[in-house]
């Protein structure tokens, strides 16, 4: 656990015990069945309840979505910095709890109640260096190594071409996925890429704060409720990710935001299909950041790692549904340890 972790989750501790009385054990680093690891499980001694603990140094609105569907466990408590009283109903009203170092929480038990919101944090932590590996090139370049096996052990040249990025900024980056332990030298065999699940659980976080929000062309709408369905026929060259791709492969759901990745100007689209801008508009016009064909390409989707990404980032519950269904019959094959 790195420092500012502890400092997080000593003093989120400490608040607790003055609101409510109650002390803490804690173990750090504790492993669970399946070699999964968790930042620690804290036993409330005097309920005698445990409970395995995510820190997370910040939480920001486009990230309550992939936390919630990190913790869908009763037995989980959300630990971070600070919790603004919006996410503190959030949180509550998708019943995952939390602790955070102003005091403010949601500790739902059977033998406690516990739901305060509106303290402001006064405190200050270490700040640590941004890693590169997950800001927006990184970020870029992590996305092609998942969704594109072995890419690894490609020179840095290929992998800059798959991810649209600089030579340069592959070489900080694959510095940094092997110092966080992701990536490993296996000799004559080159790189191999680690801990997929872990690392796809970062990557997603990080693409809706940090990458997701630069991609944005515009926010648009128009009044052809189908038109989504028509993008063949006007020969325009676009790709669906989020609740249209999505409702695509499941059936389960029908869109209500469209996420559009498109690589050319985004005219064409905008005139076929009269787009008008809105700031509150239900479709998205993005920027593609990949240069790799897909399977999914075919019916103009995006690889099932992005459609995953875009459900997730939505914090929607019948998103976060459809985005496990897409995680358990389209990820997973991205993920699996050879």
């Amino acid at each position: 656990m790195k420092k500012n972790e502890q400092e997080i989750l000593n003093k989120a501790l400490h608040q607790f015990k003055e609101l409510t009385g109650f002390n803490t054990d804690v173990k750090r680093d504790v492993k669970l069945p399946g070699n999964k690891v968790i930042d620690a499980k804290i036993r409330i001694t005097k309920l005698r309840v445990s409970l395995y603990v995510e820190i997370k140094l910040n939480i920001t609105n486009q990230m309550v979505g992939a936390v919630v569907h990190q913790l869908k466990d009763k037995k989980a408590v959300l630990v971070t910095r600070y919790i603004t009283p919006q996410q503190a109903d959030r949180l509550k009203d998708l019943k995952i709890q939390f602790l955070d170092t102003a005091g403010n929480a949601y500790i739902d038990l059977p033998n406690m109640l516990v739901f305060i919101k509106g303290n402001k944090t006064k405190e200050n932590f270490v700040k640590e260096k941004p890693i590169r590996a997950f800001q927006p090139a990184g970020l870029q370049l992590i996305y092609a190594l998942i969704c594109n096996p072995d890419l690894e052990k490609k020179p840095y040249r290929i992998m800059a071409k798959n991810a649209m990025i600089a030579n340069g900024a592959v070489t900080w980056v694959i510095k940094d996925l092997k110092k966080l332990g992701f990536l490993i030298n296996i000799g004559k065999q080159g790189r191999k890429l680690i801990k997929k699940n872990e690392l796809l659980k970062r990557w997603t976080n990080a693409y809706a704060e940090l990458l997701k929000p630069k991609l944005l062309i515009g926010k648009y709408n128009t009044r052809e409720t189908n038109w989504w369905k028509h993008t063949d026929e006007q020969n325009v060259n676009v790709q669906f990710g989020g609740e249209t791709a999505a409702a695509l492969i499941t059936k389960y759901l029908k869109p209500q935001n469209h996420s559009v990745y498109i690589k050319d100007d985004p005219g064409k689209i905008v005139l076929k299909f009269k787009l008008k801008k809105d700031m509150q508009g239900n479709i998205e016009l993005l920027k593609k950041f990949w240069n790799f064909d897909e399977e999914t390409n075919k019916y103009n989707l995006v690889n099932p790692v992005l459609i995953y990404a875009d459900l997730i980032a939505t914090g929607d519950n019948r998103n976060l549904e459809t985005a496990k269904m897409i995680y358990d019959k389209e990820v997973i094959q991205y993920i699996r340890e050879d």
